[in-house]
């Protein structure tokens, strides 16, 4: 899948086509925004974060929605999910977020909930403990008796698959982890939650992402095709 690079400013977009999903990628390290607190301990790092990745998803949902970033209000559902409010709370563009190191991931659908999840390759000691506890027993048996680093990645797929489903269900890990179970190689759903509102219809995705990063989209109806876009400075 080729990533299309888009720089700043970024102009106004047309809403993805139907059965498409526009996922944004950005380093906000590479990109020029001086902004949030500006020391260097981890509160401080955190924070600053945290209003770059603001400033950029506003950034493009106002892309989509014709309008300044800063007319935007975004609440959280009271399943905790992020969404517009005010005068673009009919809008159909629905969105998502995640964000992993220095890489932030927004996804971009009209008219489908959609969850997104990103997570930095890295090696996980406890990769066989977490897989025991959280995912389903054959998905645990089969990484289990993976070697390294190939158990850490497919860890992280099988992770950021599950994160993805519930994201765009709307809802927290807690309370369905035991109901979700996954294939493998790739990721693809066997089961979902019995009270999950249209689970025979819920699609998912593996992203093609630069080496360092693993992800997954999901939606709330299928097939679903991802469109991947760098923005660049």
């Amino acid at each position: 899948m080729t990533i299309e690079t888009v720089p700043l400013p970024v102009r106004s977009r047309p809403m993805p086509a139907a059965g498409e999903v526009d996922v944004w990628l950005t380093r906000l390290g590479d990109m020029p925004l001086d902004a949030g607190p500006r020391g260097e301990n981890r509160r401080e790092r955190i924070m600053r974060q945290r209003v770059q990745q603001q400033f950029f998803l506003r950034l493009l949902l106002a892309a989509y929605l014709g309008c300044p970033g800063k007319s935007l209000r975004l609440v959280r559902s009271d399943r905790g999910k992020p969404m517009l409010s005010g005068k673009h709370a009919e809008s159909a563009l629905q969105f998502n977020a995640s964000h992993s190191g220095d890489w932030l991931a927004v996804a971009i659908a009209d008219g489908v909930e959609v969850g997104i999840d990103i997570e930095t390759e890295r090696r996980l000691p406890r990769a066989p403990l977490m897989a025991r506890r959280f995912l389903s027993p054959p998905e645990a048996e089969w990484l289990v008796a993976l070697d390294e680093p190939f158990r850490s990645r497919e860890f992280l797929k099988q992770w950021t698959a599950r994160e993805s489903l519930v994201k765009a269900r709307g809802c927290g890990l807690a309370g369905c982890l035991d109901e979700i179970a996954l294939d493998w190689q790739p990721p693809a759903v066997r089961r979902l939650p019995e009270d999950w509102d249209g689970a025979g219809a819920m699609a998912l995705a593996s992203l093609s992402l630069p080496d360092e990063l693993v992800g997954h989209l999901a939606a709330r109806v299928g097939p679903v095709r991802p469109v991947i876009r760098r923005m660049t400075a």
